[in-house]
């Protein structure tokens, strides 16, 4: 009986001291996870981060401010129109954003574009949009009437450029605008005095001795890229059929009779 009890009893303390060996080891839960890296998460619901759009440009423009100066002191600034520059959607030919002239007026700038209409001039002249690539845009200063600017000093400068692009919220306007801090563009642009055959850099511009030569029509060329001789051939001659008015390069003394100008407005492409 004894040896029975003792027997139990071994037993028994066996069983408490491998029972207390079995409970002292513990286990980290965490241990056995994933190590998870910072910017990964368990959360499977979290959503994934959109990388920002880069808005790519439409294109630009700049606009040609045109200042006569006569002896007496008078001074007239042509600034509503003069507008070149690059488009997406336009064309080398007319596109929508060709604005042509209309009416006559004591100063401004006016393009030709034979590839559009040899026998019109145009408040805008936008090509098709290209990174690089020369550009040439011919334009015209004439004085039309009110004042007599043939013997004017004329000095030309650039407004802009502006940065072009679409509007993505609005249905209208259909561009936004942003003034550029690069001007690299501008600084690139050369001036060509096509009826005396010189070119003048854009820098050169401040004090080149620019004038109406005693004419009521001078022709100019903006050169955006080398120039080369084809950029200094003088326009042709333009003629009319006995259908159309009667076309002539001086204006008449009539013509200088005062009258009230309609000075337009004109800025970023139109719709």
């Amino acid at each position: 009986m004894k040896t029975t009890l003792k027997l139990l009893l071994t037993l028994l303390l066996l069983g408490i001291l491998t029972g207390c060996q079995n409970g002292s080891t513990t286990q980290d839960p965490v241990a056995d996870s994933p190590i998870l890296q910072p910017e990964e998460t368990l959360d499977a619901e979290t959503p994934t981060p959109i990388p920002a759009v880069v808005v790519k440009p439409s294109g630009w423009y700049m606009r040609t401010v045109t200042t006569a100066s006569l002896p007496d002191g008078t001074i007239i600034v042509h600034k509503s129109a003069g507008v070149f520059g690059q488009l997406d959607e336009s064309t080398e030919g007319k596109d929508r954003h060709d604005i042509e002239s209309y009416g006559k007026a004591v100063l401004q700038a006016v393009f030709v574009n034979d590839k559009i209409d040899s026998e019109k001039t145009y408040f805008s002249d936008y090509r098709a949009y290209e990174e690089n690539g020369k550009e040439v845009w011919t334009f015209q200063v004439k004085n039309q009437q009110t004042t007599d600017l043939s013997n004017a000093a004329i000095h030309f400068a650039v407004k802009g450029p502006y940065i072009v692009y679409k509007n993505t919220k609005e249905t209208r306007p259909r561009y936004i605008e942003k003034a550029s801090k690069d001007e690299s563009k501008k600084r690139a642009l050369t001036l060509v005095d096509v009826d005396n055959q010189r070119t003048y850099s854009y820098d050169e511009l401040k004090t080149a001795n620019l004038n109406m030569d005693g004419e009521h029509t001078r022709t100019f060329r903006w050169i955006l890229g080398d120039v080369d001789n084809a950029d200094m051939e003088p326009l042709q001659k333009i003629t009319y059929s006995k259908s159309l008015r009667s076309f002539s390069a001086k204006s008449t003394v009539n013509d200088f009779s005062p009258v009230i100008e309609n000075d337009s407005k004109f800025g970023m492409p139109p719709e």
